[in-house]
C-alpha cells in the first residue's frame, strides 16, 4: 500500500474570499460602532469642559416721575351731593266768597308772577253791594233809635230829680230807662257788625296774592262759578326755594346744621341742571336736617334755602334760575380741618396707600390715615411729614424700593455714581430679563 501525503486541495479563489469577508465585517459592523462611541465620548467631553455662561446684572433703570411736595395747612372740607328743588311755600288758592268770576289778571296763567297784594281775579260784586246798602240802612235806623232813646234818658233824669224820691236801685234803673238804652246800643252794635261783614265780603270778591308768588297751575277762568271750596290756582312762593339734598350719613359730621333760624348754616354752591360750570352757580345755606332717612338709598336729607331762586330781583339778574323739580348738584363748604393735607383721590392707591419718593430717590409705598373723603378730595392728617414728595405719575410696576428720577433731572458728569448708572428706561429689569441677557451672551 502506497502512502501518499495529504494534500489540501483548496481552490485559488477560495483562499482570496476569506480576507475579503474579514474586511467587510470590519467596515460594515465594527467601524460604525466605534465611530458612534467616539462621538458620544467627544460629546460628553465637550459638555463637561464647555465654559459656563454667567448672567450679568444690569444696572437698575430709574422711572421718570413727577412729584408734589406736601405742606400741612388748614383744609376746607367740601361735601358733594345731589338734590331736588322743591317749594318752600305753596298753597291752593281758594276764594272766601261765592259767585261768578267776572275778571282775571293777564298774569293769571301758569308761570305768571304776582307781588303780595296784587289782584289775581274778581268775583261778581253786585249781590254783595246790595247787601251792603241794605245793612247800611239798618245800621242808620239803629243809630237813630239810639239817639231818640238818649233823649228820653235825658228827660227821665230831669223828672227823677224833680220828684226827689228815695227808691231802690232796680226802680231807679227802670225810671231812668236804662234797660231800653242797653237794648238799643246792642241793636246798634249788631247792625254795625253785619255791615262790616258785608263790606268785608264785598272786599273779598277781589282775590289778591297773599305773598310774592308764581302761578304753578290755573283751575278756573272767566265766567266760572266758584265757592269757598273751589281751587282757583296753585300758587308757589318765589322769595325762597328749598333744595332737598341727599348725603351719606357719615358726612353729616362735617356739615354745620343750625338748630334755630337765628343761626347760619354751611354755605352751599348750587349748579343748575345741564349747566355744570365752576363759575356759574347759586348760593344757598343749610337750614335743617330732615328727621328721617331717604327710603330708597337710606341717605340723610338736608334742606338748603336759596333766596330769589328765579332771579327776579335786580341783584340776581343774569344768574341761573332754579326751577322746581330740577335735579341739581351742590357742593357744601363743610367744617375746616386744621393742620392737614389735601390730595387728589387719584394719588391714593388701594384706598389707603400713597407713593412717596424718599430722599434717596427710591419708591416708598406709604400707608396713610384718611380723615375725610369725597368724590375728588381726600384729607389726611398725621400721616405724611411736611416736605415729603408724593408721586403723581402712574407707575407700571410699583415695587417698594425701585429707583425714581424726576423728569427735570438729567444724569451727567455732575451726578453721583448711582445716578450715572440710571438709564432712561421705564421700570427695573426682572429676573426673566436678566436670564434672557445671559442666553444671548452664550449665543455670542
Amino acid at each position: 500500500m502506497n502512502m501518499r501525503p495529504h494534500v489540501n486541495q483548496t481552490k485559488p479563489g477560495e483562499i482570496q474570499r476569506k480576507p475579503n469577508r474579514i474586511i467587510s465585517f470590519f467596515l460594515h459592523g465594527l467601524l460604525p460602532v466605534i465611530a458612534l462611541a467616539c462621538g458620544i465620548i467627544i460629546t460628553i467631553y465637550l459638555i463637561k469642559t464647555s465654559p459656563e455662561a454667567k448672567p450679568r446684572k444690569r444696572p437698575p433703570t430709574a422711572t421718570l416721575v413727577e412729584v408734589q411736595s406736601v405742606t400741612h395747612e388748614t383744609q376746607q372740607t367740601v361735601i358733594t351731593g345731589m338734590g331736588e328743588v322743591i317749594p318752600a311755600r305753596e298753597i291752593d288758592l281758594k276764594p272766601r266768597v261765592s259767585g261768578a268770576v267776572t275778571e282775571i289778571s293777564r298774569e293769571f296763567i301758569p308761570g305768571g308772577y304776582f307781588q303780595e297784594g296784587d289782584t289775581i281775579l274778581k268775583i261778581d260784586q253786585a249781590d254783595y253791594r246790595l247787601v251792603v246798602r241794605q245793612l247800611e240802612s239798618e245800621a242808620a235806623k239803629a243809630e237813630s233809635d239810639l239817639l231818640l232813646e238818649m233823649g228820653n234818658q235825658y228827660i227821665a233824669e230831669k223828672e227823677f230829680a224833680i220828684l226827689n224820691e228815695s227808691v231802690s236801685k232796680v226802680e231807679q234803673a227802670l225810671i231812668l230807662r236804662k234797660p231800653q238804652l242797653a237794648k238799643l246800643k246792642a241793636s246798634k252794635d249788631f247792625a254795625d257788625a253785619k255791615l262790616d261783614q258785608a263790606k268785608l265780603n264785598l272786599d273779598r270778591t277781589t282775590v289778591t296774592a297773599p305773598f310774592n308768588g308764581v302761578i304753578d297751575s290755573r283751575d278756573v277762568d272767566t265766567g266760572a262759578r266758584v265757592n269757598e271750596s273751589t281751587i282757583l290756582a296753585h300758587l308757589v312762593g318765589t322769595d325762597v326755594f328749598w333744595l332737598q339734598l341727599s348725603l351719606p350719613v357719615e358726612q353729616l359730621q362735617w356739615v354745620n346744621i343750625p338748630s334755630s333760624r337765628d343761626e347760619v348754616g354751611s354755605e352751599v354752591r348750587i349748579y343748575s341742571q345741564g349747566r355744570y360750570n365752576q363759575e356759574i352757580f347759586r348760593i344757598g345755606h343749610v337750614v335743617r336736617l330732615a328727621a328721617s332717612l331717604e327710603k330708597q338709598g337710606r341717605m340723610a336729607q338736608i334742606l338748603v334755602e336759596v333766596e330769589d331762586p328765579l332771579s327776579l330781583k335786580a341783584a340776581n339778574k343774569g344768574k341761573p334760575q332754579l326751577l322746581l323739580g330740577s335735579y341739581v348738584q351742590a357742593q357744601i363748604d363743610g367744617k375746616s380741618i386744621p393742620s392737614a393735607i389735601s390730595i387728589n383721590r387719584a394719588f391714593v392707591h388701594d384706598g389707603k396707600y400713597v407713593w412717596l419718593m424718599d430722599k434717596d430717590g427710591l419708591l416708598d409705598i406709604h400707608e396713610v390715615s384718611i380723615l375725610f373723603r369725597n368724590r375728588d378730595q381726600l384729607i389726611i392728617k398725621n400721616s405724611i411729614k411736611d416736605g415729603e414728595r408724593i408721586v403723581t405719575s402712574s407707575l407700571p410696576s410699583p415695587i417698594e424700593g425701585i429707583p425714581l428720577r424726576l423728569k427735570d433731572d438729567k444724569p451727567g458728569p455732575g451726578k453721583n455714581a448711582k445716578q450715572d448708572k440710571i438709564g432712561s428706561g421705564q421700570g427695573a429689569p426682572d429676573s426673566n430679563t436678566m436670564k434672557k441677557g445671559g442666553g444671548m451672551k452664550r449665543a455670542e
